[in-house]
Protein backbone atom coordinates (compact mmCIF):
# COMPACT_ATOMS: atom_id res chain seq x y z
CA UNK A 1 0.00 0.00 0.00
CA UNK A 2 0.84 3.30 -0.96
CA UNK A 3 0.83 6.51 1.84
CA UNK A 4 0.24 10.03 1.65
CA UNK A 5 3.19 11.75 3.17
CA UNK A 6 2.05 15.49 4.68
CA UNK A 7 5.12 17.66 4.52
CA UNK A 8 4.85 20.70 7.00
CA UNK A 9 4.73 24.21 5.55
CA UNK A 10 7.14 26.54 6.40
CA UNK A 11 8.03 30.08 5.56
CA UNK A 12 11.09 32.75 6.53
CA UNK A 13 11.15 35.62 9.21
CA UNK A 14 14.23 37.69 10.21
CA UNK A 15 13.76 36.58 14.30
CA UNK A 16 15.41 38.59 17.04
CA UNK A 17 18.27 36.21 18.70
CA UNK A 18 20.75 38.16 20.54
CA UNK A 19 20.38 42.37 21.27
CA UNK A 20 21.03 44.18 17.77
CA UNK A 21 20.67 40.76 15.76
CA UNK A 22 17.96 39.91 13.39
CA UNK A 23 18.38 36.00 11.87
CA UNK A 24 16.70 34.72 9.15
CA UNK A 25 15.40 31.79 9.98
CA UNK A 26 12.29 28.90 8.41
CA UNK A 27 9.66 28.29 10.87
CA UNK A 28 6.27 26.75 10.43
CA UNK A 29 3.69 28.54 8.65
CA UNK A 30 0.22 27.80 11.12
CA UNK A 31 -3.21 27.10 9.54
CA UNK A 32 -5.97 29.12 10.76
CA UNK A 33 -9.04 27.75 12.13
CA UNK A 34 -12.10 29.48 13.85
CA UNK A 35 -11.97 32.96 13.17
CA UNK A 36 -8.41 33.44 12.67
CA UNK A 37 -6.87 34.06 9.09
CA UNK A 38 -3.12 33.33 7.63
CA UNK A 39 -1.76 36.53 5.91
CA UNK A 40 1.15 36.37 3.29
CA UNK A 41 3.34 39.67 4.28
CA UNK A 42 3.45 42.34 1.40
CA UNK A 43 5.42 45.24 3.39
CA UNK A 44 6.24 46.07 7.13
CA UNK A 45 6.65 48.68 8.51
CA UNK A 46 9.66 49.71 11.14
CA UNK A 47 8.61 51.44 14.44
CA UNK A 48 10.82 53.27 16.79
CA UNK A 49 9.36 51.52 19.38
CA UNK A 50 10.94 48.28 17.95
CA UNK A 51 14.29 49.20 19.10
CA UNK A 52 14.17 49.23 22.63
CA UNK A 53 13.89 45.09 21.89
CA UNK A 54 16.00 44.98 18.93
CA UNK A 55 18.63 46.82 21.25
CA UNK A 56 17.81 44.36 24.51
CA UNK A 57 16.51 47.11 26.59
CA UNK A 58 13.32 46.03 27.11
CA UNK A 59 12.06 42.06 26.71
CA UNK A 60 10.68 40.05 23.89
CA UNK A 61 7.56 38.61 25.07
CA UNK A 62 7.48 35.50 23.07
CA UNK A 63 5.48 35.40 19.78
CA UNK A 64 6.85 38.43 18.94
CA UNK A 65 10.44 37.64 18.03
CA UNK A 66 9.98 38.18 14.56
CA UNK A 67 11.62 41.89 13.35
CA UNK A 68 11.70 42.64 17.77
CA UNK A 69 7.77 43.12 17.84
CA UNK A 70 7.40 44.48 14.40
CA UNK A 71 3.58 45.55 14.16
CA UNK A 72 3.00 47.93 11.08
CA UNK A 73 1.49 45.14 8.50
CA UNK A 74 -0.13 45.04 5.15
CA UNK A 75 -0.39 41.68 3.19
CA UNK A 76 -3.25 39.54 1.20
CA UNK A 77 -5.42 37.22 2.59
CA UNK A 78 -3.98 33.30 2.08
CA UNK A 79 -6.15 31.12 4.31
CA UNK A 80 -9.26 31.62 6.16
CA UNK A 81 -10.96 30.11 9.28
CA UNK A 82 -13.90 27.99 8.51
CA UNK A 83 -15.78 30.98 11.14
CA UNK A 84 -14.32 33.42 8.95
CA UNK A 85 -17.36 35.32 6.74
CA UNK A 86 -17.60 35.18 3.05
CA UNK A 87 -16.81 38.86 2.66
CA UNK A 88 -13.17 38.67 3.81
CA UNK A 89 -11.62 37.25 0.89
CA UNK A 90 -9.06 34.88 -0.30
CA UNK A 91 -6.23 37.64 -1.99
CA UNK A 92 -7.86 40.46 -0.46
CA UNK A 93 -5.45 43.00 0.47
CA UNK A 94 -5.72 43.80 4.31
CA UNK A 95 -4.20 45.89 6.51
CA UNK A 96 -3.75 44.24 9.95
CA UNK A 97 -5.21 46.59 12.79
CA UNK A 98 -2.38 46.43 15.49
CA UNK A 99 -0.48 42.99 15.67
CA UNK A 100 -1.33 42.84 19.22
CA UNK A 101 -4.50 40.67 19.28
CA UNK A 102 -5.99 38.83 22.20
CA UNK A 103 -7.64 35.62 23.52
CA UNK A 104 -10.58 36.40 25.01
CA UNK A 105 -13.06 39.11 24.48
CA UNK A 106 -13.10 41.65 27.41
CA UNK A 107 -15.03 45.16 27.88
CA UNK A 108 -12.20 46.97 26.08
CA UNK A 109 -11.97 44.50 23.29
CA UNK A 110 -16.15 45.28 22.68
CA UNK A 111 -14.87 48.71 22.47
CA UNK A 112 -12.88 48.44 19.31
CA UNK A 113 -9.60 49.11 21.72
CA UNK A 114 -7.57 46.11 21.07
CA UNK A 115 -4.81 47.72 22.37
CA UNK A 116 -6.10 47.53 25.75
CA UNK A 117 -6.95 43.67 25.63
CA UNK A 118 -6.45 41.88 29.12
CA UNK A 119 -5.10 38.80 27.06
CA UNK A 120 -2.89 39.87 24.55
CA UNK A 121 -1.39 38.02 21.66
CA UNK A 122 2.14 38.85 20.62
CA UNK A 123 2.20 38.60 16.51
CA UNK A 124 6.16 39.52 14.87
CA UNK A 125 5.11 40.96 11.84
CA UNK A 126 8.95 40.76 10.05
CA UNK A 127 8.18 37.31 8.21
CA UNK A 128 6.32 35.64 5.30
CA UNK A 129 2.82 34.66 6.89
CA UNK A 130 1.45 36.35 10.13
CA UNK A 131 -1.84 34.11 11.49
CA UNK A 132 -4.04 37.09 12.79
CA UNK A 133 -6.04 35.52 15.52
CA UNK A 134 -9.46 37.43 14.65
CA UNK A 135 -10.47 38.42 11.20
CA UNK A 136 -12.14 41.83 12.96
CA UNK A 137 -8.85 42.80 12.96
CA UNK A 138 -8.34 43.29 9.17
CA UNK A 139 -9.30 46.06 6.93
CA UNK A 140 -9.63 46.14 3.50
CA UNK A 141 -6.69 48.51 1.40
CA UNK A 142 -7.81 46.98 -2.11
CA UNK A 143 -8.18 50.55 -3.15
CA UNK A 144 -5.15 52.22 -1.96
CA UNK A 145 -2.91 53.79 -4.34
CA UNK A 146 0.15 53.10 -2.64
CA UNK A 147 0.10 49.37 -0.86
CA UNK A 148 3.37 49.19 -0.04
CA UNK A 149 3.65 52.92 1.91
CA UNK A 150 0.43 51.73 4.15
CA UNK A 151 2.20 49.45 6.85
CA UNK A 152 2.61 52.73 9.02
CA UNK A 153 -0.70 53.41 8.50
CA UNK A 154 -1.24 50.87 11.51
CA UNK A 155 0.92 52.50 14.09
CA UNK A 156 2.59 55.78 13.03
CA UNK A 157 -0.65 56.67 11.80
CA UNK A 158 -2.56 55.54 14.05
CA UNK A 159 -0.67 56.92 17.32
CA UNK A 160 -0.63 60.13 15.88
CA UNK A 161 -4.23 60.39 15.14
CA UNK A 162 -5.62 58.98 18.44
CA UNK A 163 -3.47 61.52 20.00
CA UNK A 164 -4.63 64.52 18.02
CA UNK A 165 -8.21 63.43 18.50
CA UNK A 166 -7.79 64.01 22.27
CA UNK A 167 -7.75 67.64 21.95
CA UNK A 168 -11.02 67.96 20.47
CA UNK A 169 -12.67 69.01 23.43
CA UNK A 170 -10.12 71.71 23.92
CA UNK A 171 -8.96 73.94 21.51
CA UNK A 172 -10.63 76.57 19.62
CA UNK A 173 -10.43 78.30 16.89
CA UNK A 174 -6.84 80.98 17.13
CA UNK A 175 -5.67 78.88 19.56
CA UNK A 176 -2.19 77.56 19.59
CA UNK A 177 -1.57 73.73 19.19
CA UNK A 178 2.75 72.83 19.60
CA UNK A 179 3.67 69.36 18.42
CA UNK A 180 7.29 68.08 20.24
CA UNK A 181 8.84 65.66 17.82
CA UNK A 182 8.68 65.82 14.10
CA UNK A 183 9.60 62.27 13.66
CA UNK A 184 7.66 59.51 11.79
CA UNK A 185 4.87 60.38 13.89
CA UNK A 186 5.17 64.21 13.83
CA UNK A 187 4.65 64.01 10.32
CA UNK A 188 1.70 62.42 10.31
CA UNK A 189 0.00 64.64 13.22
CA UNK A 190 1.01 67.62 11.69
CA UNK A 191 -1.24 66.49 8.87
CA UNK A 192 -3.95 65.40 11.45
CA UNK A 193 -4.08 68.74 13.21
CA UNK A 194 -5.25 70.84 9.77
CA UNK A 195 -7.81 68.15 8.92
CA UNK A 196 -9.05 68.17 12.12
CA UNK A 197 -8.40 71.38 13.28
CA UNK A 198 -8.12 73.58 10.42
CA UNK A 199 -8.60 76.53 12.61
CA UNK A 200 -5.56 76.89 15.03
CA UNK A 201 -2.05 78.21 14.96
CA UNK A 202 0.33 75.11 14.73
CA UNK A 203 3.62 74.73 16.45
CA UNK A 204 6.38 72.40 15.19
CA UNK A 205 9.30 72.03 17.59
CA UNK A 206 12.32 69.73 17.28
CA UNK A 207 15.96 69.98 17.94
CA UNK A 208 16.78 69.15 14.28
CA UNK A 209 16.68 71.53 11.45
CA UNK A 210 15.91 68.67 8.97
CA UNK A 211 13.25 67.18 10.87
CA UNK A 212 11.59 70.46 11.12
CA UNK A 213 11.98 70.78 7.41
CA UNK A 214 10.76 67.79 6.91
CA UNK A 215 8.05 68.22 8.68
CA UNK A 216 6.86 71.22 6.94
CA UNK A 217 6.42 69.33 3.50
CA UNK A 218 3.45 67.77 4.82
CA UNK A 219 1.38 70.65 6.24
CA UNK A 220 1.43 74.32 6.79
CA UNK A 221 3.47 74.98 10.34
CA UNK A 222 3.06 78.66 11.66
CA UNK A 223 6.26 78.43 13.75
CA UNK A 224 9.05 76.03 13.91
CA UNK A 225 11.22 76.51 16.36
CA UNK A 226 14.63 74.33 16.64
CA UNK A 227 14.88 74.09 20.64
CA UNK A 228 18.61 72.87 20.17
CA UNK A 229 19.22 76.88 18.96
CA UNK A 230 16.23 78.75 20.12
CA UNK A 231 14.56 79.63 23.22
CA UNK A 232 11.06 78.22 23.13
CA UNK A 233 9.90 79.59 26.41
CA UNK A 234 11.16 82.99 24.76
CA UNK A 235 9.24 81.96 21.04
CA UNK A 236 5.98 80.86 22.33
CA UNK A 237 5.40 83.65 25.01
CA UNK A 238 6.14 86.60 21.62
CA UNK A 239 3.76 84.62 19.98
CA UNK A 240 0.83 83.64 21.91
CA UNK A 241 1.30 87.14 23.44
CA UNK A 242 2.45 85.37 27.26
CA UNK A 243 -1.14 83.31 26.82
CA UNK A 244 0.47 79.81 26.82
CA UNK A 245 -0.43 77.11 24.02
CA UNK A 246 -3.63 75.55 24.68
CA UNK A 247 -2.58 71.85 23.45
CA UNK A 248 1.08 69.96 23.25
CA UNK A 249 1.65 66.52 22.01
CA UNK A 250 4.60 65.38 23.39
CA UNK A 251 6.52 62.66 20.69
CA UNK A 252 9.51 62.86 22.72
CA UNK A 253 7.74 62.15 26.26
CA UNK A 254 11.39 62.77 28.16
CA UNK A 255 11.47 63.75 31.29
CA UNK A 256 12.80 66.95 29.92
CA UNK A 257 10.38 67.59 27.34
CA UNK A 258 7.45 67.10 29.46
CA UNK A 259 8.50 69.17 32.70
CA UNK A 260 9.94 72.33 30.13
CA UNK A 261 6.81 72.43 28.03
CA UNK A 262 3.89 72.16 30.61
CA UNK A 263 4.74 74.96 32.39
CA UNK A 264 4.38 76.87 28.89
CA UNK A 265 0.32 75.19 28.73
CA UNK A 266 -2.51 77.38 29.12
CA UNK A 267 -5.64 77.64 31.68
CA UNK A 268 -7.46 74.83 30.84
CA UNK A 269 -5.11 73.01 28.68
CA UNK A 270 -4.10 69.69 27.83
CA UNK A 271 -0.56 68.30 26.93
CA UNK A 272 -0.93 64.96 25.38
CA UNK A 273 2.12 62.64 26.14
CA UNK A 274 2.95 60.18 23.35
CA UNK A 275 6.85 59.21 23.75
CA UNK A 276 8.42 56.85 26.11
CA UNK A 277 11.98 58.48 26.62
CA UNK A 278 10.70 59.65 30.05
CA UNK A 279 10.52 57.58 33.73
CA UNK A 280 9.00 60.33 35.57
CA UNK A 281 7.26 64.00 35.73
CA UNK A 282 7.67 66.57 38.64
CA UNK A 283 4.83 68.98 38.53
CA UNK A 284 4.22 72.32 40.74
CA UNK A 285 0.95 71.39 41.97
CA UNK A 286 -0.80 74.56 43.30
CA UNK A 287 0.26 76.73 40.76
CA UNK A 288 0.54 75.00 37.74
CA UNK A 289 -1.71 71.41 38.15
CA UNK A 290 -4.36 72.99 39.92
CA UNK A 291 -4.56 76.68 39.32
CA UNK A 292 -5.01 76.05 35.26
CA UNK A 293 -6.73 73.11 35.50
CA UNK A 294 -5.42 71.36 32.59
CA UNK A 295 -5.21 67.70 31.51
CA UNK A 296 -2.22 65.73 31.62
CA UNK A 297 -3.30 63.01 29.31
CA UNK A 298 -1.26 59.61 27.68
CA UNK A 299 -2.03 58.23 24.49
CA UNK A 300 -1.41 55.14 23.15
CA UNK A 301 -2.43 53.59 19.92
CA UNK A 302 -6.05 54.27 18.61
CA UNK A 303 -9.08 52.44 18.14
CA UNK A 304 -10.01 50.10 15.18
CA UNK A 305 -12.77 53.00 14.08
CA UNK A 306 -9.98 55.49 14.34
CA UNK A 307 -7.91 52.66 11.95
CA UNK A 308 -11.01 52.84 9.58
CA UNK A 309 -10.87 56.43 9.68
CA UNK A 310 -7.17 56.75 8.51
CA UNK A 311 -7.58 54.41 5.40
CA UNK A 312 -10.49 56.23 4.54
CA UNK A 313 -8.56 59.72 4.88
CA UNK A 314 -5.18 58.02 3.15
CA UNK A 315 -8.01 56.25 -0.37
CA UNK A 316 -9.51 59.59 -0.77
CA UNK A 317 -6.13 61.37 -0.38
CA UNK A 318 -6.60 63.79 1.83
CA UNK A 319 -3.83 62.27 3.85
CA UNK A 320 0.10 62.41 2.36
CA UNK A 321 0.91 58.73 3.49
CA UNK A 322 3.45 57.93 0.46
CA UNK A 323 6.05 60.58 0.86
CA UNK A 324 6.17 59.80 4.55
CA UNK A 325 7.86 56.45 3.76
CA UNK A 326 11.74 57.52 2.97
CA UNK A 327 13.00 54.08 2.70
CA UNK A 328 11.96 50.93 1.10
CA UNK A 329 13.96 48.20 1.93
CA UNK A 330 14.47 44.41 0.84
CA UNK A 331 13.33 41.14 3.20
CA UNK A 332 17.21 41.18 3.84
CA UNK A 333 18.99 40.63 7.13
CA UNK A 334 21.83 42.79 6.34
CA UNK A 335 20.03 45.47 5.49
CA UNK A 336 16.99 45.30 7.62
CA UNK A 337 19.53 44.91 10.91
CA UNK A 338 21.09 48.58 9.32
CA UNK A 339 18.17 49.78 9.21
CA UNK A 340 17.49 49.46 12.74
CA UNK A 341 20.92 50.73 13.46
CA UNK A 342 19.99 53.43 11.50
CA UNK A 343 16.86 54.26 13.02
CA UNK A 344 18.77 53.75 16.51
CA UNK A 345 21.37 56.42 15.77
CA UNK A 346 19.17 59.19 14.51
CA UNK A 347 19.87 58.78 10.24
CA UNK A 348 16.38 57.93 9.34
CA UNK A 349 13.48 61.06 8.46
CA UNK A 350 9.91 59.51 8.01
CA UNK A 351 9.05 56.19 8.19
CA UNK A 352 10.98 52.48 6.62
CA UNK A 353 9.25 49.74 5.43
CA UNK A 354 10.33 46.01 4.50
CA UNK A 355 9.00 44.91 1.07
CA UNK A 356 8.53 41.37 0.63
CA UNK A 357 7.80 40.89 -3.19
Amino acid sequence: MGCIVMLMRKHRGLFLKQPRLLVLEEVPTPTPTREAVLIKVLSAGICHSDIHRWKGEMPCPEGFEAGAGTHEVVGKVEERGEMVPEYIKEGQKVLVYFLRNYREEDKYTRRGLAHHAKTPIFIGGMQEYVLVPTYHCLISIENLRDIHAAPPLACAALTSYGAVKKLKSYVEPDDYVAIIGLGGLGSYAVQWLRILFPYVNLIGIDVKDEALNFAAKFAKIDVLINAAKEDPAKIINEVTRNDGVKAFIDFVGSTGTINTYIKMLSHLGIYVVVGTMGKEVILPVLHTLIAKEFCLQGSFMGSIQDQYEIVEFARRGLLNYSDVVTRRLKFDPVEVNRAYQDLDEGRVLGRQVVIFE
